[in-house]
């Protein structure tokens, strides 16, 4: 292949890297977003709680707000996550000496820290509904 053709090669591999860094960024911000907004609507979930004066069992506000907090700062962490894995990935490309170099895998410790807050959530559920006399600073 002549050389220019191997130019026009290596900067459309470069753009087609460029797009996909862009496209990744992309689904960080809708996962964030979808994660900000449940962490919004299981608040509002404790709000509608404290309306029907303890009725709905196990939801309380304290709970719900910790919960809804705990998603809503994990989706700011997972778009700031993701904006610095896509500078990092556009600078390496922009490089003329770029190699592939494996890089942390940040989405599997989102996925992980995602575990971990559904976890909570699970565990103080069912410690209210095992035992719904609880009462202290997570009780109902």
């Amino acid at each position: 292949m002549p050389d220019g053709d191997q130019t026009l090669t290596n900067e459309l591999a470069r753009e087609r890297n460029r797009e996909a860094a862009d496209r990744t960024l992309l689904a960080w911000i809708r996962t964030s977003l979808a994660m900000i907004s449940l962490g919004f609507g299981i608040e509002r979930l404790g709000q509608v709680a404290l309306a029907f004066d303890g009725r709905m069992g196990g939801f309380s506000p304290l709970k719900t707000r910790l919960f809804g907090a705990s998603l809503i700062a994990l989706g700011v962490v997972a778009t700031l996550a993701g904006m610095w894995e896509h500078k990092r990935v556009l600078q390496a490309v922009s490089r003329d000496d770029y190699r592939y170099t494996d890089r942390p895998p940040i989405a599997r410790y989102m996925g992980i820290a995602l575990v971990i807050v559904g976890l909570a959530a699970l565990a103080l559920m069912l410690v209210h509904f095992s035992n719904p006399g609880i009462q202290g600073p997570l009780g109902g």
